[in-house]
């Protein structure tokens, strides 16, 4: 034994390495830690684990890190520890504050939302804890109402800082199993567990509730249910996927195929789900290991080999399971009699091998858990005391999983594949309507092997594609490389599936795609497959502009200065209904309005009596793409409404009867016509199966494709806020809408008008009745007219300085 101390900030650090021989020459063990005082104490309500068996929960986006620290993790047993080291030192208990909860705080749940983030199931009630730089803070959440037992959630770790992502890992559902899933009460959380919201289930499921999960690459929410009689419709006993919109909006779509889940314990399921979101779903009890590649749609037992023989479970070998872990790529099961098998993830099949047997020293009972520290390394934790003090040291068993493979099962196959790559892996590419991604990957087989990537997508209704191989060259070695060229596109306009089987085009939805070497073998331990995760929605960062080709500013009605300068102006009382509804209310005063130059910049200048159409440009990130060719609609956000339309029904040549604002406000519980008109309500009046034309002298109030369509002025000066809305339902999945100031003039005042006109008419009257020789001072009268007229127009702006 050697012993090595460590003097660090006037703590004591004691490791403790042991030569493990009856481990195996391929582990190493130590028992790491800091020693503690008897006066360490724990201050609250200590917490433990419901099940008897203890659990490890590692938090699973952790590539990333740049100084390579290990993933906070958390290990609940008989104690609850929380380390964010590896367990390299010794760890208090955790505890909660007594006044939140009292002695015996069981903790039944568990689930990372971020980094420093963990939501927690204790005694039934769920709660958020944070731990940052050392600091603690408890937080009981809102919105549940009714005890739970569980927790699911799953884990968005592609890098970047894209907003789809992040939203995927804030996702979380707390429910309670054992019930009828009818009547099961599940409530989401889609802020990271501050706040939930029930949710209501089908009355048609039938069977008992065992698990929500979250199936992002699916773009479904999939409840497992476990039959435990025939029904009406020939489903027999077994356990079965019921799938339904990400926020059980929708009726629920398909169910998978159905699975045993039998267990002497009862049908007590875990579940683990990829965090790269491949679709793989690992559901275990005490006696079955399960597996699905693709989010439990078809679900089938893992391939357990041994030297003695080879078998799906179940039953399981080793008196059952005791813990099971999984990596990125790899999984690891832990026995009740201590034997360790391991696999490698494949989207064909998974086997694990048995890769270390019982050592006759060792308890044949649960208490250790499992922890991929990284690719191939794998390590075994389980807790000791320290004596006078409430600290425990972790026993680290840490295991080479390639050296013990190869000592274990010799000799092993060689990995069939010398190089597989390509630029798209692990990252978020985005689909929009109509859009198409071209990716290519580079991949070479070892010679005599045949072997070829496979291409899989985890959610074929939204996302289609199409691939080719050729040949591509040679590597230094003499071997042949291949290129594969892989094409996306949108499944419903792909032409390549039936049109039942494409979900909604309106929403959109989330798929992987992978590429991998279908039975690889654990040989190819280090050979990732290649994964992107694709959106067939809209880029964060696409949007519109109004075009603006004459501003106030640059014909010097006004400077940026004046505007910038908390500028305000007014809006007379009867001239703005503040419920958006046209509707104005008695008594009501003149509005004051604060211009947000910094939003709007200069206004655009328009003349009164000229109709006008807004011109849309669609931008991504800071480059133009092109000008919007898609219905759209406009309102004023101050509730301004003397504007009308140039066309009417009947003239834009509407069929049925076109939508309004008027009517579409009306609709809501709370007005809003940010919301009201949007591309999913929106419903164009070409459309013949639409409602009957009853008024064709109505306003048509969409601009865009139908260009005879535009916005006219009344007689006024003065600034409007437009926000225009485009409602085409196939241009683009976001949600696409932009300000812009606008700066009406060039109306006359009414009683100058007034004047000009009767002094005109008087002097008409006059010398119509006077003699024929005023005929000339009537011809001078009238080019004083005219000439008035044109200058008025070419300078009309000046009369409203």
């Amino acid at each position: 034994v050697n012993a090595v101390l460590l003097a660090s900030g006037g703590s004591l650090f004691i490791r403790v390495i042991m030569g493990c021989c009856p481990l195996g020459r391929n582990e190493t063990q130590e028992i790491t830690g800091r020693s503690f005082s008897a006066r360490d104490k724990v201050s609250g309500t200590v917490l433990s684990f419901t099940r008897t068996e203890p659990s490890l929960l590692q938090y699973p986006c952790n590539d990333g890190d740049p100084w390579g620290r290990p993933s906070p993790a958390l290990y609940l047993g008989q104690k609850v520890f929380l380390s964010t080291d590896g367990f390299e030192t010794s760890l208090l208990p955790l505890t909660i504050p007594s006044e939140l909860e009292t002695p015996n705080a069981s903790v039944s749940a568990a689930a990372f939302v971020k980094k420093d983030q963990l939501v927690m199931v204790i005694n039934g009630g769920v709660y958020l804890y944070f731990f940052i730089a050392g600091e603690e803070e408890w937080l009981p959440v809102q919105g549940i109402d009714s005890l739970v037992t569980e927790l699911s959630n799953t884990h968005c770790c592609y890098p970047g800082q894209d907003p789809a992502c992040q939203d995927i890992s804030l996702t979380i559902f707390a429910y309670k199993t054992g019930h009828s899933a009818s009547k099961s009460d599940i409530f989401l959380s889609e802020d990271g567990g501050y706040t939930f919201t029930a949710l209501k289930l089908s009355p048609e499921l039938q069977g008992v509730l065992l698990g929500v999960y979250n199936f992002v690459s699916l773009s479904q929410t999939g409840l497992l249910i476990n039959h435990t009689h025939s029904d009406g419709e020939g489903k027999g006993e077994g356990a079965y996927f019921s799938y339904t919109g990400g926020n059980m909006s929708h009726m629920y779509s398909h169910i998978s195929m159905s699975f045993h889940l039998k267990s002497t314990g009862g049908p007590d399921v875990r579940g683990i789900q990829n965090p790269f979101l491949w679709g793989f779903t690992i559901l275990w009890t005490k006696d079955t290991l399960l597996i699905s590649s693709n989010n439990g749609l078809l679900v089938e037992p893992v391939t357990v080999q041994t030297k003695v023989f080879s078998r799906t479970s179940p039953p399981f070998p080793g008196g059952g399971l005791c813990h099971v872990a999984t990596s990125n790529t790899e999984i690891a099961v832990l026995t009740r009699d201590h034997q360790l098998f391991h696999g490698s993830l494949d989207m064909v099949s998974t086997t694990i091998v048995q890769v270390r047997e019982r050592n006759s020293s060792e308890k044949g009972l649960c208490n250790a858990v499992l922890m991929f520290d990284k690719v191939g390394m794998l390590t075994m934790l389980s807790p000791e005391p320290t004596n006078n003090s409430w600290a425990y040291n972790f026993q680290k068993c840490t295991l080479n999983i390639q050296l013990l493979l190869m000592e274990f099962w010799p000799p092993l196959q060689d990995c069939p594949v010398e190089i597989l790559k390509g630029h798209f892996h692990n990252k978020i590419h985005y689909i929009d309507m109509h859009q198409k991604l071209n990716f290519s990957a580079t991949f070479v087989p070892k010679p005599g092997t045949g072997a070829f990537p496979m291409v899989t997508v985890s959610n074929p209704h939204v996302l289609g594609f199409q691939a080719y191989i050729r040949e591509d060259g040679y590597t230094y070695d003499g071997n042949t490389k291949y290129s594969l060229h892989m094409q996306m596109l949108q499944q419903c306009f792909s032409g390549m599936a039936e049109p039942h089987f494409s979900d909604t085009f309106l929403s959109g939805g989330m798929s992987t795609l992978t590429v991998d070497i279908p039975n690889k073998g654990p040989s190819c331990i280090d050979m990732h497959p290649l994964s992107a995760l694709i959106n067939v929605g809209c880029p964060p960062t696409k949007h519109i502009k109004v075009f603006k080709n004459t501003t106030a500013c640059s014909k010097g009605l006004f400077n940026q200065g004046t505007l910038q300068d908390n500028f305000t102006y007014t809006i007379s009382h009867n001239l703005y209904d503040p419920h958006f509804l046209a509707t104005p209310p008695l008594g009501q005063s003149d509005l004051e309005v604060l211009y947000e130059y910094n939003n709007l910049g200069c206004p655009l200048l328009l003349y009164y009596d000229t109709p006008w159409l807004p011109i849309l440009e669609l931008w991504e990130n800071d480059a133009f793409v092109e000008y919007v060719a898609a219905d759209f609609v406009v309102f004023e956000v101050n509730g301004m409404y003397n504007y009308d339309y140039l066309l009417t029904a009947a003239e834009a040549n509407c069929v049925s009867q076109p939508q309004n604002w008027t009517a579409l406000i009306q609709k809501q519980d709370s007005p809003n016509p940010h919301t009201a008109w949007s591309r999913m309500n929106y419903e164009s009046c070409k459309n013949h199966d639409g409602p009957k034309l009853v008024s064709p002298s109505a306003k048509y109030q969409i601009l865009g494709q139908n260009e005879k369509n535009k916005i006219i002025f009344s007689h006024y000066n003065g600034f409007y806020i437009f926000k225009a809305i485009v409602v085409d339902k196939l241009y683009s999945y976001c949600e696409l809408s932009a300000t812009v100031s606008v700066y009406v003039t060039g109306a006359l005042p009414k009683s100058y008008i007034y004047a000009w006109t009767m002094l005109t008419l008087d002097l008409l009257i006059q010398l119509t009745l006077s003699s024929k020789k005023n005929k000339d001072i009537l011809g001078a009268w009238l080019v004083l007219v005219r000439w008035t007229v044109c200058q008025w127009k070419s300078k009309r702006f000046l009369y409203f300085l």
